[in-house]
């Protein structure tokens, strides 16, 4: 109780709309955690940002003939509005072309050069003739080495998340003029990664907690070595080199015309949104940062894995051997939409605020938690989003609470009732598990107990069939409700972090709130259960027609 929690949250490109892959991949899980670990009372301190440079925002200000400044203030704009909207509670959403990051990333670059992990050398990279320019990795487009994929991109592909240098891949093109490319020589810095290899593997090796298949590719990588890899890029849009604070000896050619690379900064940005966000709310940013007590967790989706489990601790290392590093890396695998990758250039795609607006955001909420990607890619079906929404959301748990509340509408219930114990015994051992499923980072497991719970008062409700009791003064009849509603109490408990407007709604009904997750569960339910005082129940969700479903089925390809 009352530990510091920090929380970083993978920063969006702006270069398009937040789909629902991006909500179950990473925003969705990380407001959970947030909220749940705010409930527990700890001080919790939740950050990311529009991730403002690299080749995204240029390809995308290219395309509609504006200055790239113009589409990161639309999207950032359009980005604060939607999260506040799908209700993810961040203490802070920036972006990376504040002062204060420019600042922070550069004083970082310049810490690393002092130390010498950054050296400059000269390196092939990917050059258009036509173009007159040395492309960005997102510009250039060709065979994957590993996996064959078609539509790899110069540095990594997102189909297998292979990670390459300059001249691995296949048939390489550029993406603007679809011309061929070749490789010229330029010169950059670069961090030099091998001599941090024996720390981070030490690092890794004492985090085997992680999820198994992040901590077998995160070691995959150690086992094959690290290599130096470029820092600095050919690019006008991005944070600059700060060349006039760096000995003349380790200055490179042009760097007026070459920007930090947007892997190493925008990492940098969890620090940097630390210190914004201090200085906005007259706290100290240090207090997350270098107590050994607290949790740093991180949420992302997996073609961010490596910067998060590898190089960003390696970063913090190298700045200051005493700032927290990473204790959970929550990396997701890819959600797919009826069995396609998400690809809005094809229409395979579903706008996280058109679902939200038209069929609830918890229900939302709810399902992508349910089908989670956390070990394994997921798949969005229209036919399963609703099936689980009308058949386990709503049949389930909405109607166990309506049933409960409609039932319990107008009684007056004396103190004299006591709880089941068996029943007492199950409902504790579910807050029990919600709760470690929530701590140990397990959502779908989260999720799949509340259900669990809605379904042992279903069946408790079915068993005792109090509806079929004519007189509601009767003992039996007000001893099973007031069971009950102490289950649903402890639904609404345990459901807080994940069902934000149910459980608003639920709490309105009962004419009770829970503002902290009670240090002593089953006694202090017991004590609020005698408190309740039943207003204008109503039911929670809406179900969703057949005739919906196929309508949005039909507007894929």
């Amino acid at each position: 109780m009352g530990k510091k929690v920090f929380i970083g949250v993978a920063w969006p490109y702006l270069n398009g709309d937040i789909h629902i892959g991006h909500l179950a991949g990473y925003l969705l899980p990380a407001d959970v955690f947030a909220r749940f670990n705010r409930f527990l009372g700890n001080e919790t301190l939740m950050v990311s940002g529009s991730d403002c440079f690299g080749t995204p925002v240029m390809i995308e200000a290219e395309s509609r003939d504006l200055e790239p400044r113009e589409i990161v203030e639309e999207y950032h704009k359009k980005n604060v509005e939607l999260f506040k909207f799908l209700g993810i509670s961040f203490d802070i959403y920036t972006k990376t072309d504040t002062k204060n990051h420019k600042e922070t990333a550069q004083k970082l670059f310049l810490s690393f050069i002092q130390n010498g992990f950054i050296f400059k050398n000269k390196t092939n990279q990917y050059y258009s003739e036509t173009e007159k320019r040395f492309l960005p990795d997102r510009l250039v487009e060709g065979e994957c080495p590993k996996c064959g994929y078609a539509a790899a991109r110069g540095d990594q592909c997102d189909n297998c998340g292979a990670v390459f240098g300059e001249g691995e891949l296949l048939n390489p093109k550029s993406r603007v003029s679809g011309g061929g490319i070749r490789l010229k020589e330029t010169e950059h810095y670069f961090f030099d990664w091998p001599k941090l290899q024996p720390f981070l593997e030490k690092y890794v090796e004492s985090h085997s907690s992680w999820r198994r298949w992040v901590f077998s590719e995160t070691e995959g990588w150690l086992k094959k070595g690290l290599k130096p890899r470029a820092i600095t890029r050919d690019l006008e849009w991005g944070i600059e080199i700060p060349i006039d604070r760096i000995p003349e000896n380790l200055r490179i050619e042009g760097a007026e015309k070459k920007r930090i690379y947007v892997w190493f900064e925008a990492v940098i940005g969890y620090l940097s949104a630390s210190i914004e966000w201090a200085e906005k709310n007259g706290k100290k940013w240090e207090d997350f940062w270098y107590d050994s007590e607290s949790c740093h967790a991180y949420f992302m989706g997996k073609d961010n894995l490596i910067f998060h489990t590898l190089f960003w601790p390696g970063q913090l290392h190298t700045y200051d051997e005493k700032l927290h590093l990473p204790d959970f890396p929550a990396v997701n695998q890819f959600l797919n939409l009826e069995g396609q990758k998400f690809s809005k250039s094809r229409g395979i795609t579903i706008d996280s605020k058109y679902i939200v607006e038209k069929y609830g955001l918890d229900a939302v909420r709810f399902y992508l938690c349910l089908i989670m990607p956390e070990n394994a890619d997921a798949n969005f079906s229209w036919t399963d989003f609703a099936s689980k929404t009308n058949d386990i959301l709503i049949a389930n748990f909405g109607n166990f609470v309506n049933r409960t509340l409609t039932l319990a509408k107008g009684i007056d219930f004396d103190l004299g009732f006591e709880i089941n114990s068996d029943l007492e015994n199950s409902v504790l051992n579910f807050i029990k598990e919600a709760r470690s499923a929530l701590e140990n980072f397990e959502f779908k497991k989260y999720a799949e107990t509340i259900i669990r719970l809605s379904d042992l008062g279903n069946k408790y409700l079915s068993k005792k069939e109090p509806w079929l009791i004519k007189n509601r003064e009767e003992k039996d009849f007000k001893e099973t409700i007031y069971n009950s509603l102490f289950i649903v109490l402890a639904l609404y408990l345990i459901s807080k972090p994940l069902l934000i407007n149910s459980v608003k709604e639920i709490s309105k009904f009962l004419q009770i709130e829970i503002k902290e997750w009670p240090r002593d569960e089953l006694n202090e339910l017991k004590e609020l259960v005698k408190k309740i005082k039943i207003k204008n129940p109503k039911p929670l969700f809406k179900k969703i027609e057949k005739e919906t479903i196929q309508k949005e089925q039909a507007k894929l390809p």
